[in-house]
């Protein structure tokens, strides 16, 4: 089925594809290396140890021989962001300075109705209510005081959309019944919660009851400002103390960062995001005029937040709270961070303080002045290390050495890594050379480990298996999609010399783009295939191989010739059967004309190349 397109002309998706480049945009994602004709990292959409995703900026197509994930640039926005095809082309098209004839949305039902934008108004419908309940004089008073006492004023409680889950049980599910949202879509939303053993499509609203009761409910939002989730702080007694919305189709908060709506203009002009532990820090410290902080969802930083948090700054500043659990919080960063693109450095706040309490009891300059005075990332895990260390036992100090050295095992630069050995032999009064000899030993004995406990590791990703059809109908379809097939190479290619359906639709389809001087207009013909979902992978994967062949125009005509002689020797035994048939019923006539035939096949199959 091919994609639906919304109603957008084709010369508008196609400027798009010209002015976009796929490296560009998969690189806000994903840390690309070149290697020969293509760019190559860890896959997005799948967790692996060894880079099998490609991306070919020649013919714009990315492909996992992984996971099998494949296609254009939009397909790879879709997959990642979960967008719609129409979505897809409104992002790239403002990245690009394009714009989208406005009439293309009117014409296109599916996009009115699309299920991403009805959980956004039911978000917002959300949000609305929070509000309202919030500043209710009657019911939205010990929140506003608890609130007030938090050090927030009015201005920013309006400006991040602050609002209150009241006590009630189903406020919120009567709210939005009421306005017209079924049962099933408040469950999906994640807003609402279906009573175990109820249907989750029942209409009745005992059947159901509001997630968040008796919380400030901060809205969470989406790049472009829509509401998506809710972050909501209980305000009596009881657990969680936080409570997040779940996953939903809009939300995943493994991939958002609390605020990076409203910072990144100001990030851009920095060219560095702040990023702290939670919300109340985050809006605390707008409202102190630092603007571009945000905060993860409740969760651990992960490799995709890296990966926002690339495509809009180069500079990246931690700053967690000066606990015990805080400083962990900094130290399971290193992993991701680490030769990933983005400078990190790391403020270390007094115990006992968050970035919240430090700025309202200091200010926003003093705030400001500990970010410049920052440690890089790993200069911050060696000291962390070494704190104490003068003083420890033996023991303890050969541990410690051991876990400087595995965090420097993660620094790519070789000058960066060699300042590192000196300042920590100098520290700890130990030889540089016997660091750089304990090194290799301790990385060997810690792989040892970790492959016996794994079992072997899966070896580097290689051409994938040969679908229904042979190597011959592989490798000239490869060569069709690269544009590397001249019109004499055209004419010859049959589709129904190909006996893998794919293969042979795309065969078929690209006679389609054959001009009257018999070359194929490539450029059309990827932006259809490539954008097609029965083809998307599969043409995705046939366009990044990087396949190298001494003599292109013998092997071309050796596959073409290899799929002739199967035709033939196919239709030479339907003819030997036919023939025996003939001779049983002595059908003379038959039996003359069918030997005309295979003798007639028998001279061309010995003209054939071998």
């Amino acid at each position: 089925m091919a994609t639906d397109r919304g109603g957008i002309p084709p010369t508008t998706i196609q400027q798009i594809r010209d002015t976009i480049d796929i490296v560009d945009v998969v690189s806000r994602y994903v840390t690309l290396s070149k290697i020969g004709q293509n760019y190559r990292g860890l896959c997005p959409f799948h967790n692996e140890k060894s880079p099998s995703f490609t991306v070919n900026t020649t013919r714009q197509m990315f492909y996992c021989f992984g996971c099998g994930t494949g296609g254009d640039v939009f397909s790879f926005l879709m997959s990642r962001e979960r967008f719609g095809f129409v979505e897809a082309v409104t992002e790239l098209a403002q990245q690009a300075s394009i714009e989208i004839p406005q009439s293309s949305f009117q014409r296109s039902p599916s996009f009115s109705s699309d299920q991403r934008k009805f959980l956004e108004q039911l978000h917002a419908l959300a949000n609305t209510r929070f509000q309202k309940n919030l500043h209710d004089s009657a019911q939205g008073q010990p929140a506003l005081t608890y609130l007030q006492e938090r050090g927030l004023t009015m201005d920013t409680l309006k400006e991040f959309g602050v609002g209150l889950a009241l006590s009630s049980w189903d406020d919120l599910t009567h709210h939005l019944l009421h306005n017209g949202a079924k049962a099933e879509d408040l469950v999906q939303s994640g807003l609402v919660v279906a009573k175990e053993g109820r249907d989750p499509q029942s209409t009745k609203r005992d059947g159901h009851y509001d997630r968040f009761r008796s919380r400030v409910m901060v809205p969470i939002m989406d790049l472009r400002g829509n509401v998506i989730a809710f972050g909501g702080r209980i305000l009596e007694d009881g657990t969680p103390k936080y409570l997040n919305s779940p996953e939903t189709p809009i939300f995943n908060k493994g991939r958002c960062l609390f605020g990076l709506d409203r910072a990144r203009d100001a990030a851009s002009q920095l060219n560095t995001l702040l990023v702290v532990e939670g919300y109340f820090d985050v809006m605390v410290l707008h409202q102190f005029g630092i603007h571009h902080a945000v905060a993860p969802l409740g969760t651990a930083l992960t490799a995709d937040h890296v990966a926002l948090l690339r495509r809009f700054v180069k500079n990246v500043v931690l700053m967690f709270d000066g606990d015990a659990a805080g400083l962990k919080a900094t130290l399971r960063t290193l992993d991701i961070f680490v030769n990933s693109g983005v400078t990190v450095k790391v403020v270390r706040l007094p115990s006992g303080e968050d970035p919240d309490s430090f700025v309202r009891a200091n200010g926003a300059e003093q705030l400001l002045a500990l970010q410049e005075q920052a440690h890089s990332l790993v200069e911050f895990a060696v000291e962390q290390c070494l704190e104490g260390a003068t003083q420890a036992s033996i023991e303890e100090r050969t541990r410690r050495v051991d876990e400087v050295l595995r965090i420097l095992a993660k620094v790519s630069h070789p000058i960066e890594k060699e300042e590192y050995y000196k300042q920590v032999a100098e520290r700890l009064g130990i030889r540089q050379s016997l660091l750089m000899q304990r090194s290799p030993v301790l990385l060997a004995q810690d792989a040892s480990r970790v492959s016996h406990q794994r079992g072997k590791i899966n070896p580097p990703p290689t051409w994938p298996q040969t679908r229904k059809g042979c190597r011959e109908e592989r490798d000239l379809v490869m060569m069709l999609v690269q544009g590397m097939l001249e019109p004499k190479h055209l004419v010859a290619l049959r589709e129904e010399h190909f006996m893998d359906p794919q293969y042979r639709s795309l065969v078929e389809t690209s006679r389609l783009y054959i001009g009257e001087d018999g070359q194929l207009d490539l450029e059309t013909f990827m932006a259809a295939v490539g954008g097609d979902s029965d083809h998307a992978s599969l043409v995705a994967q046939l366009a990044v191989s990087d396949q190298h062949f001494d003599d292109c125009h013998d092997y071309i005509k050796g596959c073409l010739s290899a799929l002739e002689r199967r035709r033939v020797k196919a239709s030479l035994d339907g003819l030997i059967t036919r023939l025996r048939v003939a001779e049983r019923e002595q059908q003379m006539a038959e039996i003359d004309a069918i030997n005309a035939e295979i003798e007639s096949l028998r001279e061309h199959k010995a003209g054939l190349t071998a």
